[in-house]
């Protein structure tokens, strides 16, 4: 018996120990297989389709509510019409700084600094100038030089002024209302300073007097930006867009092609030109191009494949965009991989 015994037990703890090899070996491989499935990468359906040269993106109601998409309908160019009005861009006393001389003296520039010319911008808080022996002085406001009244090696009095600098990153400008513009001003226009450039502006209020040279009401409105030659008294055109006899009907009966306008914020740029996104269906936009040879007051002036009565997307066009370029994104693409 004790033979038997001891011949039966190392058999099976031979038995035992393969036994535990085989799970160890069974564990070993469900935890490879698990590893290797945490490490596939998850990938989300497109909602991006591309066909005939053209990609249609597609947004469920929940993502279009989430970046707040919005639409409007093109209108026939036809159907526009464009009131010139005179402007003139007006100084703000708060955002006007005078440099003056703090003492009688020789005005000199301190080394190493450059005294600026008319139309220059100039820095806050940097040196420009010097009186005798008195501290260098700088402008109190970063901004354009829209007076100078001084040269260095001059004699100055104290309080003289030498400089003058506005703050015209954002101008605010006067436009006077002409007869038949309308009872009530719209919240924005254009601005035209010259040749092709455009400024949007949107209106301040009414302008505390008439306009010096036409007599008449006259609204501010601030430019969204500033422009070359912006100065107090530099005048320049407002662009009011207005209704106008429509022309589009008989435009399609002739057969010729109906520009429209599509307005500036639903044009995005992309490769070096400008697309914007039209509406195929119910969540589902187009991306097509937009001719910007044509600038007109609040957008540019197009053709087909865009018409008359298009909805294309006017908030959201950037995150549109930037699903297709999701979509563009394969597995490895990834900088380091």
């Amino acid at each position: 018996m004790r033979t038997a015994m001891r011949r039966i037990v190392p058999l099976v703890l031979v038995l035992a120990g393969a036994v535990g090899l085989v799970l160890r070996f069974r564990h070993s491989r469900t935890e490879v297989t698990r590893e290797a499935e945490r490490d596939q990468p998850v990938v989300a359906p497109s909602r991006v389709a591309a066909g005939q040269g053209t990609a249609t993106v597609t947004l469920d109601s929940v993502e279009r509510r989430r970046v707040g998409l919005s639409l409007a309908v093109v209108r026939a160019a036809g159907e526009t019409a464009v009131s010139r009005l005179p402007a003139e861009v007006v100084a703000e006393t708060e955002r006007v700084a005078t440099l003056r001389a703090p003492v009688s003296g020789r005005f000199t520039v301190p080394e190493g600094a450059r005294w600026p010319g008319l139309g220059e911008r100039v820095r806050a808080g940097v040196a420009i100038a010097r009186v005798s022996d008195a501290r260098p002085l700088a402008v109190p406001i970063s901004g354009t030089v829209t007076r100078v009244a001084a040269q260095p090696g001059a004699l100055v009095e104290a309080g003289q002024e030498l400089l003058e600098v506005a703050d015209l990153r954002r101008p605010l400008v006067r436009v006077a209302w002409l007869e038949g513009s309308g009872e009530v001003p719209p919240p924005n226009l254009t601005l035209s300073p010259g040749g092709d450039l455009r400024v949007p502006a949107r209106l301040v209020g009414p302008a505390p007097e008439a306009d010096p040279v036409t007599r008449r009401p006259a609204y501010l409105y601030r430019g969204a930006r500033s422009w070359p030659g912006a100065a107090p008294g530099v005048p320049l055109v407002a662009l009011l867009v207005g209704a106008a006899p429509a022309t589009r009907p008989e435009a399609q009966a002739a057969g010729r092609t109906v520009e429209v306008v599509v307005p500036d914020s639903a044009v995005v740029q992309w490769e070096g030109l400008a697309w914007t996104y039209r509406r195929r269906s119910v969540g589902q936009f187009e991306r097509v191009r937009v001719k910007t040879d044509q600038p007109v007051p609040g957008g540019w002036l197009s053709g087909p494949p865009l018409a008359p009565g298009d909805s294309v997307v006017m908030r959201g066009a950037e995150e549109l965009l930037s699903e297709e370029f999701r979509a563009r994104v394969t597995v490895g693409d990834e900088s380091g991989e």
